[in-house]
């Protein structure tokens, strides 16, 4: 029986079911010691780090999306500088095509 409740527990545990064994922890807690107050305790510090794992997955996320933005903002000041490069040389060939013109017809 005991090795029962033992496979079952880590079928539930290992397919990520931890909702609705939240209080599993605690209950057997005050089922072994009769101490509420380590029971609630368990309970608590169970909760504090969940609320931290989902903390620290938000703050991935935000991460993603600000290494994104700067890269689109890199992309962005590389293609403007290629743009001004670009602009520049078209401007100087612009300006030596004038030149040649007015020395060959001048």
């Amino acid at each position: 029986m005991f090795k029962k409740i033992i496979i079952l527990s880590l079928i539930l545990i290992l397919n990520n079911c931890s909702a609705p064994t939240a209080l599993l922890g605690p209950s057997i807690t005050v089922a072994r010691t009769g101490n509420i107050y380590q029971a609630g305790l368990s309970y608590s510090s169970g909760q504090m780090i969940k609320k931290a794992k989902e903390s620290l997955e938000k703050i991935k996320e935000t991460k993603k999306i600000v290494y994104h933005r700067v890269d689109q903002l890199h992309e962005k000041i590389d293609r403007e500088k290629f743009n001004k490069v670009v602009l520049r040389d078209q401007a100087d060939v612009f300006f030596k095509a004038i030149k040649d013109n007015l020395k060959k017809y001048n």
